[in-house]
């Protein structure tokens, strides 16, 4: 008989192969093919164990086929708590019984888990806050936009025709007074902007709703349309702009900053009195703003005697509050105890105006910022407990914070558009987010989970957490221990983590380079120089079709693997969760590939038992981490105890005893080296068959002599076993 090494050699040197060749045994074949079209079916642990078939191949696959009568300790592993320390099946020192409960999704009390509902889910919640965010910043500039296109096209206004003719002034004109310029009526306008505001019986006067009085103020047109000395005056301008950032809610933005700012400098200092400032709306908010103190709520009276204290007095108004801000802003300005500017000074000296206009950058949008932040943190919170698309209809917080985000006005837009936006099938291109030109509905669409019902759904996820930790896992494997590549380790899972959630289709992926790089190396791909197109005809591909790309790759799983681990759908985008799964995708196909393993290892068993352990080791050897991982598997054990030359009676020792003969003998670090693996598993066969001489008729020296396996030397002291296997 050929000798232990040399045979598990034939087996492993190419397991695509080899693990083919098993697979295409008919009666192999058809149980996988009857466990991949019946696992989903499976709704309990009930189910599971009643279907013998079913039951067996999942056993099997786990080394476990000899435990299949013991369905009380089989219930009671999959009904434990696999993240509990104390349950049932992490006191077992068999670990193979903790990865076979891992392998499905049941619950504690025998079901299956259902995969929870989220309008929206973490990351669909933190891009609509960043979004959100992002609307101010982009409102701001598009203001400042308009602001600017006013201001240099207003000149040219010669008559109120020309005003109502240009769509952007007549806008920015109308938004100034707070009237919506997509429904206001031209003619109407075009009346009261030609009105005469000091007749008592012109058009603007009749009229009831003040902001056309306010519109009619800000243009200087005649009776007949014509503006001889110009539309506006430069303090008519003036007031439209300002008036404009301010109502349009622009107000703290750089650019209303910098407007405002300009006002000030050139204004401050031609105030005659503390009334002046206090009169002044626009400068009161001004200097309040820069020092910190709300101009809303803050009183005019209580201002004025601030302003007017004498710093030098201990016993002034702003000398004995509190809060030193006050004190901070009277010294700011030169104002005497009764009001006026003191003799020979300036309302503010250069050195304070600059101290004024530098303050107000750094605070003219806290007020902004703490409203947005308290709007952020009621919409998580409430966006949690929504579970149909009518919670967030009916709620106006939510509503607004959402369309706001998506750059959607909830003050103009229909909700029963919103209603059917929010609740179309992206998939369909004929719902009617798809059938809308503008892409802020598809966007808004694609940001929340509720199905054509109106109920939430489970989440559109690129892959589920669990596949996401295995690659995580995966990737971290191929890396070696220094400080190094662990910091390396952590730097990429933790960019993986925060990016993949947000993928949305195949095409995003692939375009992250360094995603894309991740995914690769996980799955032993990243030398393979596999191009975009072939990647996502993988990705896309069906790995449970016995015909698809993925499995017609001649044996080479890694593309098959790497595709299970994802939820693209074959259109390239994401798939929503499953309600319900017993098992992911990838969870069925390791239970299948692990069967066939099984399989092939029984097979070479029967051969030769020594090649079926080896075989084991070598597919277990990745995963030990501890000598206590050895221990608790007899066949590791047989192993090492073979090829370290450690008697069996080692097991009568304490475990602890145990443990540290192994590790004297044996660095597990070496173990995930797929080249000191086979080193040790040669050592491993050369003594296996010195111990069952009659397994083999070549003895060691053929083994030694044999092919491409390893040199494990020839001298004695390396066949006793007795020294520490080094690499």
């Amino acid at each position: 008989m050929t000798a232990t090494y040399i045979s598990y050699r034939l087996f492993s040197q190419d397991f695509a192969k080899t693990t083919a060749r098993t697979a295409a045994r008919p009666d192999i074949a058809a149980d996988t093919k009857y466990y991949q079209d019946n696992i989903g079916k499976v709704k309990s642990v009930d189910d599971l164990l009643k279907d013998q078939r079913l039951y067996r191949v999942a056993m099997e696959s786990h080394g476990l086929g000899d435990m299949v009568f013991a369905k009380a300790l089989i219930r009671k592993v999959l009904e434990s708590d696999v993240k509990d320390t104390a349950s049932f099946v992490n006191r077992l020192a068999d670990k193979r019984y903790l990865e076979f409960a891992k392998a499905f999704n049941f619950t504690t009390s025998g079901g299956v888990k259902q995969s929870l509902a989220y309008a929206q889910n973490e990351f669909q919640q933190d891009d609509t806050i960043e979004l959100y965010s992002e609307q101010r910043v982009k409102q701001g500039v598009a203001a400042a936009t308009e602001a600017q296109y006013y201001q240099a096209k207003i000149a040219t206004v010669a008559t109120v025709d020309d005003l109502i003719g240009n769509a952007r002034l007549f806008a920015f004109a109308l938004n100034a007074a707070g009237i919506d310029p997509s429904v206001a009526s031209k003619s109407f306008i075009r009346n009261v902007l030609t009105s005469d505001l000091d007749d008592p019986s012109s058009f603007a006067n009749q009229l009831t709703d003040a902001r056309y009085g306010n519109l009619a103020a800000l243009f200087s047109f005649d009776g007949d349309g014509n503006a001889a000395g110009g539309a506006q005056s430069a303090s008519q301008l003036d007031a439209t702009v300002y008036a404009n950032y301010a109502r349009a809610g622009k107000g703290a933005t750089p650019a209303a900053a910098a407007y405002n700012t300009g006002y000030y400098t050139a204004t401050i200092n031609t105030l005659a009195s503390v009334d002046d400032l206090l009169n002044n709306d626009r400068l009161f908010a001004y200097a309040l703003t820069a020092y910190g103190i709300n101009p809303n709520t803050a009183s005019k009276v209580t201002i004025r005697q601030v302003l007017t204290s004498d710093l030098n007095d201990p016993g002034s108004f702003a000398n004995t509050l509190a809060d030193p801000k006050y004190r901070t802003l009277a010294a700011a300005f030169n104002f005497a105890t009764d009001g006026s500017v003191v003799a020979g000074e300036q309302v503010q000296a250069a050195a304070d105006l600059a101290a004024t206009t530098s303050r107000y950058f750094t605070t003219y949008d806290d007020s902004a910022e703490a409203a947005e932040a308290f709007a952020t943190n009621l919409y998580r919170g409430q966006m949690n407990v929504v579970s149909k698309v009518d919670d967030l209809l009916n709620n106006a917080g939510l509503y607004a914070y959402a369309l706001q985000a998506f750059g959607l006005d909830p003050g103009t837009e229909a909700k029963s558009k919103i209603r059917s936006v929010l609740t179309s099938d992206l998939s369909d291109r004929n719902s009617l987010a798809n059938r809308q030109t503008d892409p802020r509905y598809r966007a808004l669409a694609a940001a929340f989970n509720f199905g054509t019902d109106g109920k939430a759904l489970q989440p559109r996820e690129a892959q589920s957490e669990t596949d996401e930790l295995a690659i995580i896992r995966r990737y971290g494997a191929t890396l070696g221990s220094s400080a190094t590549d662990d910091a390396r380790n952590k730097e990429e899972g933790a960019y993986y983590h925060n990016t993949i959630s947000r993928v949305r289709s195949v095409d995003d992926l692939l375009k992250d380079k360094r995603l894309k790089d991740y995914v690769l190396r996980a799955f032993g791909l990243e030398g393979d120089r596999l191009s975009d197109a072939t990647l996502k005809k993988a990705l896309t591909s069906d790995p449970m079709d016995q015909a698809s790309f993925l499995n017609t790759q001649g044996g080479d799983h890694r593309l098959r693997d790497m595709a299970a681990a994802f939820n693209f759908l074959p259109d390239g985008t994401v798939g929503r969760s499953p309600a319900q799964a017993t098992q992911s995708r990838s969870g069925v196909l390791d239970t299948t590939d692990g069967y066939v393993r099984q399989m092939m290892e029984e097979d070479a068993g029967e051969q030769n038992e020594g090649v079926r352990l080896a075989l084991y080791f070598q597919r277990k050897a990745p995963g030990i981490t501890s000598a206590l991982d050895i221990l608790a598997d007899k066949a590791l054990l047989k192993v090492v105890q073979t090829a370290l030359g450690l008697p069996a009676a080692m097991s009568q020792a304490k475990i602890e005893v145990q443990a540290a003969m192994i590790e004297k003998r044996l660095d597990v670090t070496d173990l995930k080296d797929a080249t000191r693996v086979e080193k040790f598993l040669a050592r491993f066969g050369a003594l296996y068959d010195l111990e069952n001489s009659d397994a083999t008729a070549a003895g060691p020296a053929t083994l030694l002599l044999g092919g491409d396996a390893p040199s494990i030397g020839t001298d004695v002291g390396l066949l006793s076993g007795m020294q520490r296997f080094r690499r």
